[in-house]
C-alpha cells in the first residue's frame, strides 16, 4: 500500500470488470465504499454506494428526480439510457406500482447494471437493449415521464439531442406528461439543444445540478403551468415521502423564456 497516498488521503481504486461492445468500453472500477460506471475514461457516468445502495450519489440525479414536481405519482416512465440504474433502481423503490422501461444501445452497460449495481430483476422493469433512435417511433404507448439520459464517453449522442427525435419523444408523452433531459454545459452545443427543447415544447424549464456542466431541462406541451411557488406544497410532501431535498432544489428551477 502506498503511505503517501494514506498521508494524502487519497482514495485507491481497481478495475474490477471490462467490457468492449459498440465501439464503447464498458468499465467498473471500485474504490473503498463505491463503485463506479466509466466509459473508458475518468468521466463517472454512474456512481453506486455499497453502504447506502438506495441513496441517489451524484447530484445530477436527484435533480432528474425533481419532475416528480409535475408527476407525484407516475404510473409509467421511460428512460432512455441505464447508465448503473441509479434512478431505474430508485424509482422502482420508492414507487411499488411504476412500470419502467428502459432502452440502452449497450449490452455490457445492461450487464454491469445488474452485476454490479444491484439493478433488479423484476416484471416492472422491461429493459430493452436497442437503438433509441430506432425503438422509440414504433411505441405505440404513453409514459407519466421519460428520463432522457443517454450518454456516450463524452457526452450525449448526437442523434438523441436533434429536433426530430425531441418530436419523436413528444409523441410517446401524455398532453400533460413531462419530458426531462440530462445535458451537459461543457461541450459547447448546450444553448443549441435548449433551443431545441423550446422549439418542441411550449413550456421549458432548467436546474443546473453541479457547477461541473449538469443542467437539467424539463419539457411539456401544457399552454401554461402553475407559477414556481405554487409547487412548494407539492415538494414538501415529496421530500417528506422520499427523502430528497425537493424544496432545495426548487429554489433552483427557473423557466426558460
Amino acid at each position: 500500500m502506498n503511505i503517501l497516498k494514506i498521508l494524502s488521503g487519497t482514495k485507491q481504486e481497481r478495475l474490477i470488470w471490462e467490457s468492449k461492445d459498440s465501439g464503447v468500453t464498458v468499465q467498473v472500477w471500485e474504490k473503498e465504499d463505491r463503485r463506479e460506471l466509466r466509459f473508458g475514461n475518468h468521466i463517472m457516468q454512474s456512481v453506486f454506494s455499497k453502504i447506502r445502495p438506495d441513496h441517489l450519489v451524484l447530484p445530477y440525479s436527484r435533480f432528474m428526480m425533481l419532475g416528480l414536481l409535475f408527476c407525484p405519482e407516475p404510473k409509467s416512465v421511460l428512460h432512455l439510457g441505464l447508465g448503473g440504474g441509479s434512478i431505474v433502481r430508485w424509482m422502482h423503490r420508492e414507487f411499488p406500482e411504476l412500470q419502467q422501461t428502459i432502452i440502452e444501445i449497450n449490452s455490457g452497460v445492461i450487464e454491469a447494471a445488474h452485476r454490479f449495481f444491484d439493478l433488479p430483476r423484476d416484471k416492472r422493469l422491461r429493459v430493452l437493449c436497442a437503438d433509441a433512435t430506432e425503438l422509440v417511433p414504433t411505441l405505440a404507448e404513453k409514459f407519466d415521464l421519460i428520463i432522457l439520459d443517454a450518454f456516450g464517453d463524452y457526452g450525449a449522442p448526437e442523434e438523441l439531442t436533434r429536433i426530430d427525435f425531441l418530436h419523436k419523444l413528444r409523441a410517446c408523452l401524455h398532453y400533460d406528461s413531462w419530458l426531462v433531459g440530462n445535458l451537459w454545459t461543457v461541450t459547447g452545443d448546450f444553448e443549441e439543444m435548449r433551443e431545441q427543447w423550446k422549439s418542441t415544447f411550449s413550456q421549458v424549464l432548467e436546474a443546473r445540478a453541479n457547477q461541473k456542466g449538469n443542467m437539467i431541462l424539463y419539457g411539456s406541451q401544457l399552454s401554461k403551468i402553475p407559477e414556481k411557488k405554487e409547487f412548494e406544497a407539492t415538494a414538501k410532501n415529496l421530500q417528506r415521502h422520499h427523502q430528497l431535498d425537493f424544496r432545495k432544489m426548487l429554489r433552483l428551477l427557473n423557466k426558460v423564456f
